[in-house]
């Protein structure tokens, strides 16, 4: 289950970094509010989370399994591995 969670921070770590870096209140806002009316409804602010959680559940039955959980987690480290590739390769000007 810690993995699950792992990988929840992962995908939704960008919102994570938004709300507690540089402006926060306004990075919050911009990345919750959807309907733009200056407040977050709690709505809006779990609408990521369940967003996530369908993705998980793949079948879509509502629940989240084991074996569908652990294919999450591998999808998103196999995502992270791809990214930090991509950022340590130098590019054509780099060399």
């Amino acid at each position: 289950m810690k993995s699950l969670f792992a990988a929840l921070s992962l995908l939704l770590g960008s919102s994570a970094y938004a709300a507690t870096e540089g402006n926060s209140g306004t990075a919050f806002l911009h990345h919750f509010d959807t309907d733009k009316d200056g407040k977050v409804s709690l709505d809006e602010f779990r609408a990521p989370g369940d967003q996530s959680f369908k993705t998980i559940d793949t079948d879509g039955d509502g629940f989240a399994t084991a074996e569908e959980a652990a294919a999450f987690e591998q999808k998103m480290r196999s995502r992270m591995t791809k990214r930090k590739q991509a950022v340590s390769k130098p590019g054509k000007d780099d060399s």
